[in-house]
């Protein structure tokens, strides 16, 4: 008798569940018999530009009743002014779940949010008012809404999250298209840095590639910026007295800048000529992190189908008997790396020496302050691939995305998808004890120019382990040249 008990017991207990239908995404379980309720964290907030990720306000509401039906529960969110209506406001649709009963916003997306979205002004107060509204889906049954609750939020006025250099100093000139971009300064807010070669002559700033305004230019002294967004304002420039290497820091909240002289090579550019090249001269191409280090990567071949060819590298374009060389230590030296390197005129003496090497692909990179060169043999990868956390596949490197090359160039690769946040480098072979080839940004945490940039090769392993870090998901088109060593981040 107790065994039946017990059997009639299940039944009414699992009775329930045979009427429910196989449609998994309208069904829940029974929610209760707690009413929908709307909190919030706080009722008086003042934005915080300094602290932009940091989460401010935070609503949370319960579930709501779903009058016993095990159908889900579909939620919206709705802000806006508070002396409007929530139809003139933003409505979230959130759908159904647990994760869907939150709303938390950070110090800048609810800046942007009462800005770009309800028309906010700037360092201005204002009353905001959300509501939830709760829908059971099924038939017959009357949406739940909270009561609206009321917050009063302090908004500032945002900065710009690009900085371009413009002007008859800049590498580009007065082109206000091709402004050259500073790096942001990661961990501070308003703060980017740039170094490199300036002109003489006179610069300001801009923060949108293109347009002429708003500026910042000279303020009252030399270490003050000014913003500018008027043709009626003064247009102060700062001078560069002297061409050279400069290194530039700046705050767009604070206003600070700092110009400094940077210890400058004799030689800012430099001619690779040899037998591969017909003895034509060819400009080698410059470091953008180190002004002292050169870089000839190319396809080095025997016009004459010779075993190896002779080459040197010339300070000017010119064979003339005073035309500086640097050439090795001893003559006929091949590949190798960290190679003496020593300067040499014709009259200086006949010691002529040369580097000799056999056809190939080769990435050669001389440093003048070192007086040492690299001359390396490269092996172009059939395969580029990201990896990281802001990839399609994560930190899986045996997953890791494969890049498609660019037809009728083995050098070149090219991909665009969907970037998480989060950090990313290349893989270049996928090897799982991650001992292979990679990569790697010219610094830690450096965020994508949108222009083109140098990348670190490391052919054995992350050496230095310099990640790029995304700062914005969305579609991205990547462009990566092997051989040259470059790449660049597109969002679209």
């Amino acid at each position: 008798m107790k065994n039946i008990n017990k059997i009639l017991i299940a039944l009414f207990v699992m009775l329930p569940f045979a009427f429910i239908s196989c449609d998994d995404d309208i069904m829940e379980t029974n929610k209760g018999n707690t009413p929908l309720e709307l909190m919030v964290n706080a009722t008086d907030v003042t934005l915080d530009i300094l602290d932009p990720s940091a989460n401010v306000l935070s609503y949370t509401w319960t579930t709501g009743i779903n009058h016993g039906t095990n159908t889900a529960i579909s939620y919206q969110f709705q802000l806006a002014l508070n002396e409007t209506d929530f139809q003139d406001g933003i409505t979230y649709e959130l759908g159904k779940g647990s994760s869907a009963t939150s709303m938390v916003y950070t110090n800048e997306s609810l800046n942007a949010t009462l800005l770009d979205s309800l028309g906010v002004e700037p360092n201005t107060e204002v009353y905001i008012k959300a509501r939830v509204i709760a829908t059971v889906l099924s038939e017959g049954i009357e949406p739940q809404i909270t009561e609206p609750i009321m917050v009063k939020i302090k908004t500032y006025k945002p900065i710009s999250k690009n900085i371009y250099i413009l002007g008859s100093a800049a590498p580009n000139g007065w082109n206000a298209d091709e402004a050259t971009q500073m790096n942001v300064v990661s961990g501070t807010v308003g703060g980017f840095t740039w170094q490199g070669r300036l002109n003489a002559g006179e610069m300001k700033f801009i923060t949108t590639l293109g347009d002429f305004l708003p500026s910042y230019n000279k303020g009252d002294a030399e270490y003050k910026l000014v913003y500018r967004d008027s043709d009626d304002q003064p247009d102060n420039k700062f001078v560069i007295p002297a061409s050279g290497m400069y290194k530039i820091t700046l705050n767009i909240l604070t206003l600070a800048i700092n110009i400094e002289v940077m210890e400058a090579p004799e030689y800012g550019t430099l001619w690779f000529v040899g037998g591969s090249t017909g003895w034509n001269f060819k400009e080698m191409r410059n470091d953008m992190l180190d002004p002292y280090i050169f870089h000839f990567n190319a396809e080095l071949l025997s016009p004459d189908g010779n075993a190896v060819e002779d080459f040197k590298i010339a300070t000017v374009a010119d064979f003339e008997p005073t035309t500086v060389y640097f050439r090795p230590e001893v003559n006929n030296q091949g590949v190798g790396t960290d190679l003496t390197v020593v300067k040499w005129s014709e009259n200086e003496n006949d010691d002529d020496y040369k580097w000799s090497i056999a056809p190939g692909t080769y990435k050669i990179k001389l440093n003048i302050r070192t007086m040492k060169i690299n001359i390396v043999k490269y092996e172009l990868y059939p395969v580029i691939y990201l990896v990281g956390e802001a990839t399609p596949n994560g930190w899986d490197i045996g997953s890791a995305t494969p890049m498609s090359a660019v037809s009728g160039n083995p050098h070149k690769f090219t991909w665009t998808g969907n970037l998480s946040t989060g950090d990313m480098k290349f893989s270049c072979d996928r090897q799982d004890d991650w001992g292979g080839g990679f990569f790697l940004a010219s610094r830690a945490e450096a965020a994508p120019s949108g222009s083109e940039e140098q990348m670190l090769y490391s052919p054995k392993g992350s050496e230095p382990d310099n990640k790029w870090r995304i700062p914005e998901a969305g579609t991205y088109t990547i462009e990566l040249d092997q051989l040259q060593d470059i790449m660049k981040f597109t969002k679209h």
